[in-house]
């Protein structure tokens, strides 16, 4: 039996409605589940887990920090994590479309949308200091090592100084040295690592005052520029690109 069909309609199109597309053929869709997997980990997984939790863990306890974190991880975190991949699965649209099914929030997405822009911004800069780092690495010597630069204050205190200075002198009293040089040690006031002025006052260059905005670093600058250009290849193509 041939299937009648009203006149007017050709294949389920009301005239003046545009044309039912196929979904996954204007949206995109993730070529297979790993890559939907691995974006959302890295969805919910940064640098800030890395280098920030561990300090924060020890800042706040330690161990004892561990237990409330796993309760709200289990019944705050992973519930409301698996609510928004649902609902946004479910009704295939952006942060600002999806609460179509209930405009009295739709206020909720444009606060997602304000909040992920801020975090792309200042994220971004963080990766520009992780290129940056990634590329002043490539050398014999790492530049944050020694305090022998001329970025370097009287505080600096480095390890391999230190170990030069007692090899150079080990013929001629080590025993004195070696008291000598913890005795200069204990007695500073100030002491600072060659890595942490390393950062401050050749990376960042900070200024001395906030009214001194000090000048532009183009090494960051650039750095910066290419973590831009890698977030726009990896979005380029919505979910095809970026689950690669």
């Amino acid at each position: 039996m041939t299937e009648k069909q009203l006149p007017g309609i050709v294949n389920g199109a009301v005239p003046g409605e545009p044309a039912k597309q196929d979904e996954n053929s204007r949206r995109g869709n993730w070529g297979n589940q790993i890559e939907f997997i691995l974006t959302s980990v890295g969805y919910a997984v940064g640098l800030g887990n890395v280098w920030r939790f561990p300090y924060l863990c020890y800042r706040n306890g330690g161990g004892a920090f561990m237990l409330p974190y796993f309760i709200m991880l289990v019944f705050c975190g992973i519930p409301l994590f698996f609510l928004e991949l649902s609902f946004g699965q479910f009704a295939s649209q952006g942060c600002l479309g999806v609460w179509k099914i209930s405009p009295m929030f739709k206020g909720v997405g444009y606060g997602m949308m304000v909040v992920s822009t801020y975090i792309g911004i200042y994220y971004n800069v963080v990766i520009c200091i992780s290129f940056y780092y990634f590329f002043m690495s490539m050398t014999d010597v790492l530049p944050w090592t020694y305090c022998n630069n001329p970025w370097n204050t009287p505080a600096c205190v480095g390890v391999m100084d230190a170990a030069n200075r007692t090899f150079a002198n080990a013929t001629s009293g080590l025993a004195a040295v070696a008291v000598e040089g913890v005795t200069a040690v204990v007695n500073r006031t100030k002491r600072t690592s060659p890595s942490e002025e390393y950062w401050k006052h050749y990376v960042l260059n900070i200024s001395d005052d906030i009214g001194n905005f000090g000048e532009v670093r183009l090494p960051l600058l650039g750095c910066l520029a290419l973590s831009w250009v890698v977030v726009f290849l990896c979005l380029i193509k919505g979910v095809k690109s970026s689950g690669k």
